[in-house]
C-alpha cells in the first residue's frame, strides 16, 4: 500500500471539512469545496510513480463492482458538484480534446469503467478540464480517493487504459477520452447515500497536454419527465396532416426496454389503430449524437421493433406495422443543446400510404 504524504493528509482533511461547513476561516492552503470547479482545493506535490490497475477489496471481482454493496454514508456533501481543482490547476478556457470536455448538465449519461465492466450512470453531470502543473497523476488519483473514502466512499478502480482494451471494451460515448489509449490513467470512486449515489471519474490522457486532467462527477438521478400523453385522437390528426407525429416514449437507458410509465403511450397507439384499421404505420426510431452514429443506428432500430412487439402484443396486426431505425441521420433540433438532444430523441409514427 503506498503512503500519502503528510502535507497531503493535512489538505484532504481541510477539503473534507469544508464540504460540511461554511463559515470555518479558510486555511492559508485557501482550500476551496462545493464551487464550480475552477478553484484551488488541495496543494500539488512532486511527481510519483503511477497507479497500477487497483480496486477496493472485492469491489471488482469477476462480475465487477456492485454499488449496493457499498455502506450507506451520512456525511453532508454540499452544493454539486461537491469537489473543487486541485490548488494551482484552473478550468481550461480552449478544450484539448476534439469532442470537448468542460460540460455542466442536468441530465446526462457518462461510462465508467470498474476493472471488469463498463458501468453507465445517468444524472447530473459535470466534467472539468483541469489546467495546471504540479501534480502527478499518482497524486490526482490520491487526492479524490482520500476525499471520497473520508466521507464514506470507495475506490471502484485505479489503472491504466490497458485493462480497458486487454477486456475489449469500449465506451460508447468516449468525450475527452477519445481514443483511450492504454497508458491513458484513470481513478474512479463512488458514494452510496441515503438519497442518491456520487460517482468521479479523474483521468489522464497518455498523450494529453501535459499538466492536465479531467475531473467528471455524476450525481446519479432519474430523469425528470416533463411530456405529455397524446391522445390517439390528437396523434390521427397530426398523421392526417403531417404525415407523422413524433412521440416520446421512455426506454430503459442504453436498452430497448419500454419504462413502464410510458405504457400509456403504447395503448393510445394501440387505440389509434384499433379505430383506424385501413392505417398502416412505419415506427421510426431516432436519436440524438451522443454516441457513434453506427451504435445510435442500431440502439434506434432495437427500439424501434421493441414498439412494434408491444404492439403485436395488444393484437395489432403484425403487417400493419414497419420498425426502422435511423440513429442521429434525422434530427429535429440542434444536438448542441440539452433541450435539442432530448427532441431528438423520439419516437415517430408515419403514415403508410395505402
Amino acid at each position: 500500500m503506498r503512503c500519502v504524504p503528510k502535507s497531503l493528509n493535512l489538505a484532504l482533511m481541510a477539503l473534507i471539512l469544508g464540504g460540511c461547513t461554511k463559515e470555518e476561516e479558510p486555511s492559508k492552503q485557501q482550500i476551496a469545496v462545493n464551487v464550480p470547479p475552477g478553484a484551488a482545493s488541495t496543494p500539488a506535490a512532486s511527481s510519483q510513480p503511477s497507479p497500477s490497475s487497483t480496486t477496493d477489496p472485492g469491489a471488482a471481482a469477476a462480475s465487477g463492482f456492485d454499488i449496493s454493496r457499498v455502506p450507506v454514508a451520512n456525511q453532508q456533501l454540499g452544493k454539486f458538484p461537491y469537489v473543487s481543482l486541485i490548488e494551482g490547476y484552473q478550468r481550461s478556457k480552449h478544450s484539448s480534446t476534439p469532442k470537448g470536455s468542460n460540460k455542466d448538465v442536468d441530465f446526462d449519461r457518462y461510462e465508467f469503467f470498474d476493472g471488469a465492466k463498463i458501468i453507465t450512470v445517468e444524472g447530473r453531470l459535470s466534467t472539468t478540464e483541469a489546467e495546471g502543473q504540479g501534480a502527478s497523476a499518482f497524486q490526482v488519483f490520491k487526492t479524490y480517493e482520500s476525499l471520497f473514502t473520508g466521507l464514506g466512499g470507495v475506490k471502484v478502480f485505479e489503472g491504466k487504459g490497458e485493462q480497458v482494451d486487454k477486456l475489449k471494451l469500449e465506451f460508447s460515448d468516449e468525450r475527452h477520452r477519445f481514443p483511450v489509449y492504454s497508458g491513458d490513467q484513470m481513478g474512479v470512486y463512488a458514494i452510496r447515500m441515503p438519497d442518491k449515489e456520487v460517482w468521479l471519474e479523474a483521468y489522464v490522457r497518455q498523450h494529453g497536454k501535459k499538466g492536465t486532467y479531467f475531473l467528471t462527477v455524476v450525481e446519479k438521478k432519474a430523469l425528470d419527465v416533463k411530456a405529455s400523453l397524446l391522445p390517439a385522437e390528437e396523434m390521427k390528426r397530426e398523421l392526417d396532416t403531417k404525415g407523422h407525429v413524433a412521440l416520446y416514449i421512455n426506454f430503459d437507458f442504453d436498452k430497448a426496454d419500454i419504462r413502464p410509465e410510458s405504457r400509456t403511450i403504447i395503448d393510445e397507439i394501440v387505440k389509434l389503430l384499433r379505430n383506424n384499421p385501413g392505417l398502416n404505420l412505419t415506427v421510426e426510431g431516432h436519436t440524438d449524437n451522443v454516441g457513434t452514429p453506427a451504435y445510435n443506428k442500431s440502439l434506434s432500430d432495437a427500439r424501434a421493433r421493441s414498439v412494434v412487439t408491444a404492439l403485436t402484443a395488444q393484437g395489432v396486426e403484425a403487417r400493419r406495422l414497419r420498425a426502422a431505425g435511423y440513429g442521429q441521420e434525422r434530427p429535429i433540433a440542434d444536438n448542441s443543446t440539452d433541450g435539442g438532444r432530448a427532441q431528438n430523441r423520439r419516437v415517430e409514427l408515419v403514415k403508410v400510404a395505402s
